[in-house]
């Protein structure tokens, strides 16, 4: 996956055909540094609430929130979602005194090509493009933009699904800015100004895998990060060229609408 997180995002569409639904609770983890290229690492373990709805032009499920644009054989454009979990400064060596960085929550189109679907196997090539904000619930910032190309295999056996994805992470210096800029005002003896660039932001690889039986649902993911060729390598906040995110969750269902 991608950076596994906890915001559910609920949606519906009217006027939908035929809808079906599953509702239920579960329980996830994560570990995770508090942003790539930083030694800290923080681990979370928390409920949310389960849950899959599609229709003709809306998905919710365990890819995320997907709003059919258009699609054509071959190629489809929809919404993509991310974001980021909080982190405090005092936690963190190279950012002391500095201020904390706020929640992030990302959207925009992708496009996706579908390269090779046959039997329980797919090939796909996504290419979304994601307007990036900050908050801490009180204000909103813009944070610029980020783009994640990859390329994703997977194994769909029905009640076992397998994935893999590889692509690289391409971002404006605002973006860059937010987490790896270091105004003059925040330099020390031992940590010198610094500011970065837009361009190359790092390459990742990802594995996923879930399982359902009945009622119940087991997921987990591993995503790692290498940031050596990054065009902000070099800012005094980055004490690591790579990151790994890793999550597992378990639900139960107990509604289901077919």
């Amino acid at each position: 996956m991608q950076k596994l997180l906890f915001f559910i995002f609920i949606s519906l569409t009217l006027f939908a055909k035929e809808p079906t639904f599953e509702f239920g609770i579960g329980l996830g983890s994560i570990i995770f540094p508090d942003y790539i290229g930083s030694k800290s690492i923080q681990t979370y373990t928390l409920p949310y609430p389960y849950v899959q709805y599609h229709t003709e032009y809306l998905s919710i499920d365990k890819d995320g929130i997907k709003g059919k644009i258009f699609g054509i054989d071959g190629l489809e454009l929809d919404l993509s979602l991310s974001g980021s979990l909080p982190a405090n400064s005092k936690n963190s060596k190279v950012r002391e005194g500095m201020p904390n960085l706020d929640s992030t929550f990302e959207f925009g189109p992708r496009i996706t090509y579908f390269i090779y679907h046959h039997g329980v196997a797919k090939l796909d090539f996504e290419l979304p493009v994601r307007l990036v904000f900050s908050t801490d619930f009180t204000s909103i910032s813009a944070q610029g933009l980020l783009s994640t190309p990859q390329i994703k295999y997977s194994l769909d056996y029905g009640a076992l699904v397998f994935s893999l994805r590889s692509g690289i992470m391409v971002a404006d210096e605002q973006y860059h800015s937010y987490f790896y800029e270091l105004p003059k005002e925040y330099e020390t003896p031992v940590r010198t100004a610094y500011k970065t660039s837009g361009g190359y932001s790092g390459f990742r690889n990802g594995a996923g895998v879930t399982y359902q039986k009945n009622n119940y649902l087991l997921g987990a993911s591993l995503t790692h990060y290498d940031i050596s060729g990054a065009v902000f390598r070099d800012s005094p906040l980055v004490d690591t060229s790579s990151a790994t995110y890793f999550g597992a969750t378990v639900a139960y269902i107990f509604y289901t609408q077919p």
